[in-house]
This record gives C-alpha cells, sequence and structure tokens, in this order.
C-alpha cells in the first residue's frame, strides 16, 4: 500500500480507473426529497429542522386529525446502487450495475447517471420520499415491484451466462441495500450456489464489498443469517462490510445478544470484526470512519459541514470514495480520506464529484482533519 498525499494519488493515477473490472447490485429507486413544512404564510415557510422537533410535534397531535405539507427539493436516482455507482462513474471507473432500474424499459430517471455506467434491468424501481432534517433523514419506501423480485426474477431477466460474465474476473463486486430488498438473503444464497462455484479462480481476489443499509426493521435471525453468509462470501472475495453507526450497533446487539448496545463504537467495530471473519469491518458516520483489519484500528475524522445541500446519498459517496481508494490499492487511512472528501464534495453540491472537481476542493477549502 502506497502512503503518499490522496491528492498525488489523484493525480498520477485516475487514469487507471477506466480500466477496472466493476460489478454492483442489486436495488434501484427513484427518490423524490422534501422538506416538511412547519409554519407558512403568503411570503415565506419555516420547516420541522430536527427529527426530534418533528417527532414531538406528531407525538402532541395523538389523538386528532392533522395534516402536513411537503415541499419539493429535488427528484432523483435513488437506491444505494445507483448513487455508489453513479459516483464511481464520475470518478472515471466503468462499472455494470444489476438494478431495479425500470423493466422492460430504463426508467427516465436513471438516464442521468454517468454515462460511464453501464444498466442491467430486472424490475421497476422503488419509490422513495425521503423526509429530510439537520440532524438527519426519514426515508418512506414503496416496494412493491422490488418485494416481489427474486432470485429467479434476475435469472429470467438478464440470463445465468450475463450474470456469470458480470461476476467474472471482477477488481470490484459491491451488493449493497440488504435491508430494504426483501429477498435479498435469497439473492446472496443464488449467487453462492449458482453463480461464484462456477466462475474461474483468479490469483488476485477481488474486493466483495457490502453494506446492508439500515436494518432496524429486520429481526435478529434474519440479520445473522446475512451475517454468516459474508463468511461463506469470503471464500471468492476479499470481504469489506460497511455500516454506518447505526447498523453497527444493530448487527453488534445481533451477533452478541446485547438487549441494548451502550458500547464505545471501537468496541463495537473491534467484536464485529472479530466475530465475522472476514477482511475489514468499516464503520462510518458523520464525525469519522473507522476500519479494522488485519493490521488493528484505522481512523480518519471527516470535515464537518455545516448547513449541507443534501444529505441523501453521502453514505453512499462515502463508499464509493473508499472503494476506488482500495481499487488504487491506497492505505486504509487514505481510503478513508477518499470516501470523507468524495462524501463531502457530494454534501456541498448534492453531486458526485469528478476526479478534477475533487482535486480542486482538496486545494481549495475542503481541509481533511487527521
Amino acid at each position: 500500500m502506497h502512503t503518499l498525499p490522496l491528492k498525488e494519488h489523484l493525480k498520477t493515477n485516475a487514469y487507471h480507473f477506466s480500466g477496472k473490472a466493476i460489478t454492483l447490485g442489486f436495488d434501484g429507486f427513484v427518490d423524490t426529497i422534501v422538506r416538511v413544512i412547519r409554519q407558512k404564510d403568503a411570503k415565506q415557510s419555516t420547516y420541522f429542522e430536527s427529527i426530534r422537533e418533528f417527532g414531538n410535534y406528531t407525538v402532541e397531535k395523538s389523538g386528532k386529525n392533522f395534516s402536513l405539507e411537503l415541499e419539493g427539493r429535488i427528484t432523483k436516482l435513488g437506491g444505494n446502487m445507483p448513487i455508489m455507482a453513479n459516483a464511481l462513474g464520475q470518478l472515471g471507473f466503468k462499472p455494470s450495475c444489476i438494478g431495479s432500474f425500470g423493466y422492460p424499459d430504463i426508467h427516465p430517471v436513471f438516464l442521468h447517471m454517468s454515462a460511464n455506467t453501464h444498466l442491467h434491468t430486472f424490475a421497476n424501481p422503488g419509490i422513495s420520499t425521503a423526509l429530510e432534517f439537520s440532524d438527519g433523514k426519514i426515508l418512506l419506501a414503496q416496494m412493491e415491484s422490488l418485494n416481489k423480485s427474486d432470485w429467479n426474477t434476475i435469472k429470467n431477466a438478464i440470463g445465468i451466462p450475463a450474470l456469470a460474465t458480470l461476476f467474472t474476473a471482477r477488481d470490484l463486486i459491491a451488493i449493497v441495500n440488504w435491508s430494504e430488498l426483501d429477498n435479498a438473503t435469497e439473492l446472496w444464497k443464488g449467487l453462492l450456489l449458482e453463480i461464484l462455484p462456477n466462475i474461474p479462480v483468479t490469483e488476485k481476489r477481488p474486493t466483495g464489498f457490502f453494506d446492508l443499509s439500515d436494518c432496524s426493521r429486520r429481526s435478529h435471525p434474519n440479520i445473522l443469517e446475512a451475517l454468516a453468509l459474508l463468511k461463506s462470501f469470503s471464500q471468492y472475495w476479499e470481504v469489506v462490510l460497511s455500516l454506518n453507526l447505526n447498523e453497527a450497533t444493530i448487527a453488534y446487539e445481533a451477533l452478541t445478544g446485547a438487549s441494548k448496545s451502550e458500547q464505545q463504537i471501537e468496541k463495537i467495530g473491534g467484536t464485529l470484526f472479530e466475530l465475522l471473519g472476514i477482511e475489514t469491518v468499516l464503520i462510518h458516520y458523520s464525525k469519522q470512519a473507522l476500519a479494522w483489519n488485519a493490521d488493528g484500528l484505522h481512523k480518519k475524522k471527516s470535515i464537518q459541514i455545516k448547513n449541507p445541500v443534501l444529505s441523501t446519498g453521502a453514505g453512499d459517496n462515502f463508499n464509493a470514495g473508499f472503494c476506488a481508494a482500495r481499487l488504487m490499492q491506497l492505505d486504509i487511512t487514505t481510503s478513508l480520506e477518499f470516501g470523507h472528501a468524495t462524501a463531502g464534495h457530494y454534501l456541498q453540491t448534492c453531486k458526485s464529484p469528478t476526479i478534477e472537481e475533487l482535486l480542486a476542493t482538496l486545494d481549495s477549502n475542503y481541509k481533511i482533519s487527521a
């Protein structure tokens, strides 16, 4: 692994990006980002600023009928996989994407993805409305088509030969948003039973990047089954599990039997790494990112961005930056920095950065703290 400054790596190595073989799956959403109006008059509106404020207001209305007005900010492509794939495409990679982009025709919103992405679709997208607040977001999803999609759906739409090609001789495979796909565990098993055993083994194993997404509504037995499958994937790939703080806590509670975790984040991550037996456990949230691998614990603080333009999708951009750095064979701390920088640009501009935009941001006002 290399330890030069991130900017120097970007300047000298970015031209290699287009030659990397990448496959991502399996979700796809049309996202509408909204603010919830608290009061308004003819001239202006005020909004619920925090989830706590919004929650307290709704609790106070218990036993009464009331209405809320939503102010739309933007409708855009959504889902963990399309956002992450788009970010990788913007950086110069050419990822192949297996997802619910519309069937049989691609939904127009996904035509705005990076021209570097190659889309393989098997279902219509989910529809998601994101209520944005200063301290987080509430996602309201409609999942009819996705909930009906299973391993047979993907096989019938794309075909075993094409799927085999999409998972052969890869540098990176990212499988994300387990929590929002009812049949995600079945999809994972389909890969393990029908695709991966038939792919020629290469000397250099690909990175297998997993992100569970918010698994709050999933039962502990469901979560444990998914986590156990990560070990099966590690027969073929170098497995990385990426979690935010909430997801890490839920996974920790499922694995340890804790009724409510009050452990420090370093204890949670270290325990997950020890129990899961995979190459890397990654935890990222607004203050910092931490990673555990065979060399121990690695940490990098994030930059605090006041009044972000858009927060929905920041984690997916972090994942894209982290994976880009690993594809460049950067050390893991610099990989965390790359993740922060990519997410930071997105938070400030509502766009995933190109290499040139990322360099400009790093050269100007974006300073990564130690």
